[in-house]
């Protein structure tokens, strides 16, 4: 279901560009391919990529939604689509990998020639880690100004967002789909710390590519803070205006009119094999992203100007954190190897490269800081002297 929304933004894309210029969509006689709609569309979007209107990555995604609805309407025997003139020109090329072992593999892909490539470029000083994005961990001054912000700001939902985020790491989706029943224990009668939450499909709290059989490691500390929220009357009444009302499988957090501000993937499946009617989109976290614009970063650029964060950037945080905290004055070949598997562990890496470039993000920054500092020093005092 989530996928469905940026393809209908790409196929309205697309009907827009054909509205404007006065083309059909079935009319490929053109013997000049240039003049047929795919590639006419390609030069289109190569326009506004050029005019800084769209970027790359957007230009790519609305290109491959096209390529997409043509290839389904080709390839359907009841629709049965035969263009005149060929839409592309299909290309298989090789595409290398390492798979989770570490070992080189080569996947086979078809492209076309009307596929518009994004430029993949690595910044020489850049300071984020590449785990499902590019993700800048926060510094200590930076962090204690963020819960200052929070704190001063006085909306506990959205400050137990953040401090899950901080210190499980868990992403978006598994923050906003967690559910109350999961906490409603008291502390005092949880056996084992820290407090193991299983996610993924199945159990209603969303994993990134649905990745089953993993756990949440949650503090006590935290798991606290979550058990008075779940009972307290804020979050009761909450739920009494959501449909679930004080089910356990009601969400931890909702908005104050009981929706929810992310819907797992098994409530739209289900949702989807029900009855009712399906809703043109989901909740997926919009709240959250509009309070962290809204409201924290202007509060946080009161003592920190230029200041920027995103939610996920807590996830890196709390990876660097975690690191920070059981390699202090043990640099250790063993230390390292357990830190590793530990730390992959709890951030659910499926490759452990990934894992690295957490344990190794200190050292990076020294590095850097080194290089920054040091960088062509000689040469610019030649040349302040000359």
């Amino acid at each position: 279901m989530s996928s469905l929304n940026p393809v209908a933004q790409g196929l309205r894309a697309y009907k827009q560009f054909l509205d404007e210029f006065g083309l059909q969509w079935d009319d490929f006689s053109a013997v000049d391919k240039y003049l047929r709609p795919t590639y006419h569309y390609k030069t289109h979007l190569q326009d506004l990529i050029n005019a800084g209107a769209i970027k790359h990555s957007t230009a790519s995604s609305r290109m491959h939604t096209v390529v997409g609805f043509y290839r389904f309407l080709m390839e359907s025997e009841r629709l049965g689509f035969r263009p005149q003139n060929a839409p592309w020109v299909d290309r298989t090329v090789g595409l290398e990998y390492r798979d989770s072992k570490g070992f080189k593999q080569v996947k086979a892909v078809t492209t076309t020639d009307v596929s518009i490539k994004v430029p993949k470029r690595d910044y020489a000083w850049d300071r984020r880690i590449n785990d499902g994005g590019r993700l800048l961990p926060l510094s200590r001054h930076e962090q204690k100004a963020m819960v200052k912000a929070l704190k001063q700001l006085g909306n506990r939902d959205y400050e137990l967002m953040h401090y899950a985020a901080l210190l499980t790491g868990a992403r978006i989706q598994t923050v906003l789909t967690l559910r109350w029943g999961d906490f409603a224990t008291p502390p005092s009668q949880i056996n084992q710390w820290p407090f193991k939450l299983q996610c993924g499909p199945g159990t209603g709290i969303d994993t990134k590519d649905d990745v089953p059989n993993v756990y949440l490691s949650v503090q006590r500390d935290l798991y606290e803070w979550l058990h008075i929220y779940a009972i307290s009357d804020r979050a009761r009444s909450r739920r009494e205006k959501s449909s679930l009302k004080q089910d356990p499988l009601n969400y931890l957090f909702l908005s104050s009119r009981g929706g929810p501000h992310y819907e797992s993937k098994d409530d739209r499946n289900a949702l989807r094999d029900s009855t009712e009617p399906l809703k043109r989109s989901s909740s997926a976290g919009q709240n959250l992203r509009s309070f962290i614009t809204d409201y924290v970063l202007p509060e946080i650029r009161k003592t920190i100007p230029d200041f920027h964060y995103q939610f996920h950037d807590l996830r890196a945080t709390f990876g660097v954190n975690w690191v920070d905290a059981v390699m202090e004055n043990q640099d250790t070949r063993q230390r390292y190897l357990w830190t590793r598997d530990q730390l992959r562990r709890l951030m659910w890496h499926k490759n452990p490269t990934t894992t690295d470039r957490y344990i190794e993000y200190r050292q990076h920054i020294q590095h850097l800081e080194k290089a920054e500092a040091h960088w062509n020093r000689n040469l610019l005092d030649l040349i302040r002297s000359a």
